[in-house]
């Protein structure tokens, strides 16, 4: 009879494969460490997949496969660029594939992509499964299709079926009876391939601190980007430098998926414009660090003494997004000191005061369990994690 793998999303069966299992399934929404290996009772088999034949069973068996929640699946597809947006646009490309191979009997165009949720949601809160190739109408057609219709790509396929389950939910690989059959490997963990992002910054510390609070607020994200390592590589580190790595890199035709990130500040942004005019593949993403709210009225010290303003695009480099509280020294914001007057942008540069003692304070707040604010952080990480959705 073989073997068979079977993903669960919430509960409902999907994806059945005999005697192996879908690899680009695994690598899209699951990392090595997903993989679990747990006894459980015979009697807690999934009964849309087994029905009733382990009701009565008081033996065990250990379950072997990938296991994760469907927020966490949904937000890694997020970073590879899949969007609910996205999966609609792709919706009518799909229809148009199924219409021109005549895959359907029935009028699949009068569907919306409204209503092939709507169906997906109700089928899988009803636990409508049958095992019979039924094409006769839209909802039989989307049971016997994995709740997907012919022609959709995995990742719009996967994400649309995630954004109609509750978030909380349960999605599991099971790989049991093929890993005891014999038919793949115990390792299996081995084999998920991982095309890691390459972010760009203008220096080492922006790498210390986005990398860090990175691998502190999403550690299920963090194995999907690499960082520059600018000392081992001894890479010049400043602005300039970094639309010289861009260039050079674009020059070459690099297809790996990389993200060139620049400073908030006059300096970063006046570099940052020299790469508009170069033509690049996709593959490339041009980013600086987002306004910051609390950045619109902010003290700073210049030739004319203390001044509140609006530092955005003029001051905002890393530091600033530390957060308020590591911001903040005896009762008082650290002021912005103006620097050097940039001749070209008719605009000051600027950093943060006691520079050292701010970064310092950010190290021990990465270090610490307790709760504090890394709003401004997240700001970055949300642009990092979005940026190929464009």
């Amino acid at each position: 009879m073989g073997s068979i793998s079977q993903l669960t999303i919430a509960d409902y069966p999907l994806f059945s494969y005999k005697n192996g299992y879908y690899q680009e399934i695994a690598n899209l929404i699951f990392l090595p460490e997903d993989f679990i290996k747990e006894v459980r009772k015979n009697s807690s088999r999934n009964k849309l997949v087994w029905g009733e034949a382990y009701k009565r069973d008081k033996g065990s068996y250990q379950f072997k496969g990938y296991q994760q929640t469907v927020a966490i699946c949904k937000q890694r597809l997020e970073i590879l660029g899949m969007t609910i947006q996205k999966a609609k646009r792709e919706f009518p490309i799909a229809k148009k594939i199924a219409a021109d191979d005549f895959f359907y009997s029935f009028p699949l165009s009068k569907f919306s992509f409204k209503n092939y949720l709507d169906e997906i949601s109700d089928i899988i809160k009803k636990g409508e499964v049958h095992y019979d190739q039924l094409y006769t109408n839209f909802r039989e057609s989307l049971i016997t299709g994995e709740l997907g219709i012919y022609g959709q790509t995995t990742a719009s396929h996967l994400y649309s079926i995630l954004s109609c389950v509750p978030q909380d939910s349960v999605v599991e690989y099971d790989l049991t009876d093929i890993m005891d059959g014999g038919w793949i490997k115990d390792n299996v963990s081995e084999d998920i391939n991982l095309e890691k992002i390459l972010v760009l910054t203008e220096g080492k510390t922006d790498v210390e601190f986005i990398s860090g609070s990175l691998q502190k607020l999403y550690p299920h994200l963090y194995p999907y980007y690499h960082f520059i390592d600018f000392d081992e590589y001894k890479v010049e580190s400043n602005a300039s430098a970094l639309v010289k790595l861009v260039i050079a890199l674009a020059a070459s035709n690099v297809k790996h998926p990389i993200i060139a990130l620049f400073d908030n500040d006059t300096t970063g942004i006046m570099e940052m414009k020299r790469l508009k005019s170069i033509s690049m593949n996709s593959n490339f993403k041009i980013l600086k660090f987002p306004d910051l709210p609390y950045a619109k009225k902010y003290p700073s010290i210049g030739p004319t003494g203390l001044k509140t303003m609006n530092v955005n695009s003029l001051a905002c480099g890393i530091e600033m997004y530390f957060g308020i509280d590591t911001l903040t020294k005896e009762g008082k914001l650290i002021p912005i000191h103006w620097k050097a007057y940039n001749e070209k942008e008719k605009k000051y540069q600027g950093e943060i005061s006691e520079k050292s003692y701010v970064q310092d304070t950010f190290r021990n707040k990465l270090k610490s369990n307790t709760v504090s604010d890394f709003s401004g952080i997240d700001l970055i990480l949300t642009n990092i994690f979005q940026a190929f959705q464009q």
